[in-house]
């Protein structure tokens, strides 16, 4: 189980780690963050090998189990070469119903997934198009809608509201161009 533990905690740990891989807090400096509603809203920088380094992003994580049968999801929206890239951060052994990883609008399901990789958390990243077709239905819908099997077995059902996804879109949106990280809109 500590081993699974220490898989999951990884990449979170490598970026808490400095240019020469040592273990730290973290050396970025948040130059930006704001919360609508469940959504953060996030730029910092740092220096590397001489030059300034920054990024910004829309951040949502939910710890949904505490230890010690941990369980936690998250969403990262970030900059990419051709507008964004969305990364859900996924338990492995997380299994999702056929229909459990979508958003919901007034009238049912305006976007959903069934993506493998996404579906038993594994890899599930969306750039382009794939990521165009997320933003505009988290624009337009009221809830992502998560059913799932956790990776101890536990039946799981979590919504996200999405009024607030709006403003924190176009913050994110202004801040990434005015540190010049957006490429196209």
């Amino acid at each position: 189980m500590l081993w699974l533990i220490l898989f999951i905690l990884t990449p979170i740990a490598a970026l808490a780690q400095d240019l020469q891989g040592n273990d730290t807090a973290s050396n970025w400096r948040v130059t930006h963050y704001e919360t609508y509603g469940v959504w953060n809203s996030i730029c910092d920088e740092r220096e590397e090998y001489g030059a300034l380094k920054q990024r910004c992003y829309i951040r949502r994580a939910e710890v949904f189990s505490l230890r010690p049968k941990f369980g936690a999801q998250f969403i990262f929206i970030t900059p990419a070469p051709d507008g964004v890239e969305i990364e859900f951060g996924i338990e492995p052994g997380t299994l999702f119903w056929p229909s459990g990883f979508r958003i919901d609008g007034k009238d049912g399901a305006v976007w959903r997934t069934r993506r493998p990789g996404c579906l038993t958390g594994l890899n599930c990243t969306f750039d382009g198009v794939g990521a165009d077709e997320i933003v505009e239905a988290m624009l337009k819908g009221e809830a992502y809608r998560f059913e799932f099997r956790d990776r101890h077995g536990q039946a799981q059902d979590l919504t996200w509201p999405l009024q607030e996804f709006s403003p924190a879109w176009a913050d994110f949106q202004q801040q990434a161009q005015a540190r010049n990280l957006l490429t196209s809109q």
